[in-house]
């Protein structure tokens, strides 16, 4: 499996001599969490910023990760954390909270290193993600995943690509709504309507032209997960060729799946 990159706060609080080089390796500090679908792979949503709270508050901002590492507070038995990020399918960044505990012992290590503190018996005790799941309770060294944090997956997002970007102004949602892309782009997520067997979309370019796609699909209800409750999926994908007038339209996958590399339509002005 790929080792994803890992990013961890560093608490303000000084343990003991143990932030020499060789004492420091052993330390098990560190409570990792990585940020999964429910029903699919590793998210990719991207995390704006996450602030630890207690003694050791720490704000840290930087883009999407998988997996993240969290400092335990030695002279606490509790740690706190808020994650901003693109959770939900609005695309306005949520917070999201994780409470955990866990207990820490002082453990003499060497005349050298002094003392250490040994951090076991992790549990969750809230969270406002949609599921968190304990993998172990005790921290590794070298750092691993203890926690995993799962979203319920989104199940109306279709990616087209657009063969050669375009200079897109707007796109209209004859269903109710638009986005306004703010550069050239080479593809798009866009929303269907699960109201409805079919969705049409409008095109609008700089030099005042337009296309439209009009896609029809097959919805089911489904429940994957009792975390998730009933949701609607979305397959059968095709065309309205009689209601579409890009140049070219080819089907590339005909579900959708909460994985934006998933590209269901190929066009071309």
């Amino acid at each position: 499996m790929k080792r994803l990159s890992w990013f961890v706060f560093f608490s303000l609080i000084a343990v003991s001599c143990l932030d020499q080089p060789d004492c420091y390796q052993l330390n098990n500090n560190v409570a990792g969490f990585g940020f999964k679908i429910i029903g699919g792979s590793s998210d990719y949503k991207e995390i704006r910023s996450v602030v630890s709270e207690g003694a050791g508050k720490v704000t840290w901002d930087t883009v999407g990760t998988s997996d993240l590492g969290v400092y335990l507070d030695p002279y606490s038995n509790e740690l706190s954390f808020t994650v901003q990020g693109y959770f939900g399918p609005t695309g306005i960044p949520e917070t999201k909270k994780v409470t955990i505990s866990y207990q820490s012992l002082v453990q003499f290590v060497s005349k050298e290193c002094g003392e250490r503190h040994v951090f076991s018996d992790m549990k969750v005790v809230s969270t406002d993600f949609d599921s968190i799941r304990l993998l172990n309770a005790v921290p590794t060294r070298p750092a691993g995943v203890n926690f995993d944090i799962y979203r319920c997956p989104e199940t109306y997002f279709i990616n087209v690509d657009l063969i050669n970007d375009q200079d897109v102004t707007k796109i209209d949602f004859i269903s109710g709504g638009y986005i306004v892309p703010d550069k050239s782009i080479s593809g798009v997520i866009l929303p269907v309507n699960l109201n409805a067997d079919s969705s049409m979309y409008v095109f609008h370019y700089r030099d005042n032209g337009s296309n439209v796609l009009t896609v029809k699909y097959r919805r089911t209800p489904k429940t994957i997960d009792s975390r998730c409750g009933s949701q609607v999926f979305v397959d059968n994908l095709t065309y309205d060729k009689t209601a579409t007038d890009f140049k070219t339209v080819t089907m590339k996958l005909d579900s959708i799946y909460d994985l934006p590399n998933k590209v269901n339509f190929e066009v071309t002005r």
